[in-house]
């Protein structure tokens, strides 16, 4: 009797222990495919060539779009492509066309030559959405640019739309997805974190969202995106109709006591923090790195900026909540960590 109990004893441990061998690599196979590969892109400034393209160069391997930033509009609503813009585009193309989808993004800063260039000109977006023709004349400029410089990609970041706009504007990306994709040409798309995401959104053209400028030069200082601001914003987006990808600040700030406040790249930030000798510290509300110090004439200066684990955290939070396309703003000064971390992605 004790020999029979003893083998359904062991009988079951070999069926339990067989079952279990099978159930764990099911379990992480559907582990690994819920959890989707980070896809990261970049945005070239015409204003830094030579170190946007060194730092594509250096991170290549990560990158699936390449953003060239950009195109602007002269005083007859046309746009203009500056000479560094022209350059970079060839250079880019000339570089990475073979590798990566290379787009050129449109913004609606006004540039004249007698006046003051006005930056996200609401009342020129105005004009170019106000009727059906003049939304066609922005659309066959824009076909004219494409045909021109041979782009793969055509990026609408054109920021603050008037209420009123918002229809037109929605009816201006539907006919221009229409006409870029007649020549095999794709259409991608910037929205603004104050952007009203139960607008909805025409299929077809690749969104994203900005999810920085929580503090800069409107602001005292802090990190360029909370967490409790990230949150948030993926609320409101959630309501959108279409997925979108989020776009994150590289660099940071310089806040002096004072009152002036200076852009800083994140090789600028660090070579400052070296040749200060300050202490840096994590903000644990953002993953920010942010140091003090005090100059010359004993003015205090308070630097936040991201760094390689600033940018690892907030992709880590977006993807947690099913994220995984995040753009950066920008090239250009980034440090070798980063660099690094976008060359394995």
């Amino acid at each position: 009797m004790k020999k029979i109990f003893l083998f359904i004893c062991l009988a079951l441990l070999i069926i339990t222990a067989c079952s279990n061998s099978i159930e764990a690599p099911v379990k992480a196979r559907e582990g690994l495919k819920n959890k989707a590969k980070l896809q990261l892109s970049i945005w070239l400034p015409e204003w830094q060539n030579k170190s946007a393209i060194e730092d594509v160069e250096s991170s290549q391997q990560g990158l699936q779009d390449i953003r060239v930033f950009g195109a602007y509009f002269n005083e007859n609503d046309q746009l203009l492509l500056s000479e560094d813009t022209i350059e970079m585009l060839k250079q880019t193309q000339q570089q990475f066309n073979e590798s990566h989808h290379v787009i050129l993004t449109l913004i609606n800063d006004y540039v004249t030559d007698n006046a003051p260039s006005v930056q996200k000109d609401s009342t020129l977006l105005h004009r170019l959405f106000q009727d059906a023709s003049s939304r066609q004349r922005h659309i066959d400029n824009i076909m004219q640019v494409v045909e021109r410089y041979n782009v793969n990609g055509i990026e609408i970041d054109y920021e603050k739309i008037a209420k009123e706009d918002l229809p037109k504007y929605v009816h201006f990306l539907e006919e221009l997805y229409e006409q870029l994709s007649k020549k095999d040409i794709s259409l991608h798309v910037v929205l603004e974190s104050s952007f009203p995401f139960n607008v909805k959104l025409p299929d077809g053209p690749k969104y994203t969202v900005m999810a920085y400028n929580v503090h800069g030069y409107h602001s005292g200082p802090g990190a360029k995106a909370t967490f409790s601001f990230l949150s948030d914003l993926i609320k409101k987006i959630r309501k959108s109709n279409q997925k979108l990808a989020i776009a994150f600040a590289t660099g940071g700030f310089q806040w002096v006591n004072q009152g002036k406040t200076v852009a800083l790249t994140e090789v600028e930030a660090e070579e400052l923090l070296n040749k200060t000798k300050a202490v840096k510290y994590r903000d644990q509300a953002s993953g920010a790195a942010y140091f003090t110090y005090l100059d010359e004439q004993n003015v205090k200066h308070e630097v936040w900026y991201a760094d390689q684990e600033t940018l690892e955290k907030w992709t880590a939070y977006v993807q947690k909540r099913r994220y995984n396309e995040v753009v950066l703003w920008r090239a250009g000064g980034l440090g070798s960590k980063t660099l690094q971390w976008i060359n394995e992605k």
